[in-house]
């Protein structure tokens, strides 16, 4: 089963000429169906200029659902970047460093809405009904969510355009440019982390055996075979932040594998099950 949805909303920007920017890059993979066993898995490597560090919280009491999330802090496009609610509903983010960053500074009335998401919903269906209401209001961004049966790529624009895909089997990857050929009007010239990275993980996913496991997403998300700029796990101009894996069983509670690789700072891995003894833990302290 796979859904795909468009929705282009006017937009002013879209004649406007573009140039590179520089923020901060990632790179999204998923797996749905038989291709990861019957369940999804979910990855990013998060990556950003070297003054920028991750951490990892809960959500602030009372907003809705219950979620635990992947954090940059600095100067440089702070914010919540990945998430996983008390439900399973899993949410990961890339970047549009495709858009000028004069331009991407002009959206006016346009909000962060990974928060909403793990707040409000509880499965990828439930987005997807909703879609309209939170992507139209979103900022230019690029998001990948998955639930125990799906996954769903979006793509949202300048003016609150957007489109989405979702489906229950196969893969999904995306990094740092529009694919959908309406909205690729926001791309720069020049683009080319952004497309050797979305061309090595596609790769790396056709040649992988199947079903797909955490281990060997795990070791996807190492790959260096681009050189320091281009690769998966970059140590050039920008450097991998995080790797964030979720695992996310059919018929048994989530695994979350969090790798912080904050710049000068030892790796740290971090390793949860989200079964009910963890939401009902008290909000622990930042973890990095």
């Amino acid at each position: 089963m796979a859904k795909t949805l468009f929705a282009f909303l006017p937009a002013t920007a879209l004649s406007i000429a573009l140039f590179s920017g520089s923020a901060a890059a990632s790179t999204l993979w998923a797996a749905a169906g038989a291709s990861a066993a019957g369940g999804t898995l979910l990855s990013a490597n998060q990556d950003g200029a070297h003054d920028l560090r991750q951490i990892l919280k809960r959500s602030p009491s009372g907003e809705g659902f219950a979620w635990f999330g992947l954090y940059t802090t600095g100067k440089n496009d702070p914010g919540l970047k990945a998430g996983i609610n008390e439900k399973g509903l899993s949410v990961i983010s890339a970047e549009a460093s495709s858009i000028s960053p004069k331009l991407r500074g002009r959206q006016s009335g346009k909000h962060a809405v990974i928060s909403q998401i793990l707040s409000r919903f509880a499965s990828v269906d439930e987005l997807a009904a909703n879609a309209d209401h939170v992507f139209s209001g979103s900022r230019a961004i690029f998001l990948l969510v998955a639930d125990r049966q799906q996954i769903l790529l979006a793509e949202v624009g300048l003016g609150g355009e957007f489109v989405f895909h979702a489906t229950d089997k196969g893969t999904l990857a995306h990094t740092n440019h529009y694919l959908n050929k309406d909205l690729a009007v926001f791309n720069a010239a020049n683009l080319p982390s952004s497309t050797v990275r979305l061309a090595r993980i596609n790769t790396l996913l056709k040649q992988a055996p199947q079903p797909y496991t955490l281990r060997e997403f795990v070791r996807m998300s190492r790959d260096r075979h681009g050189g320091p700029d281009n690769s998966l796990w970059r140590s050039g101009k920008e450097h991998t932040l995080s790797s964030w894996i979720v695992h996310s069983p059919a018929n048994d509670a989530p695994r979350l594998r969090v790798l912080i690789a904050n710049p000068g700072e030892t790796e740290k891995t971090h390793e949860y099950t989200l079964n009910e003894a963890f939401w009902k833990k008290p909000a622990p302290r930042s973890a990095d």
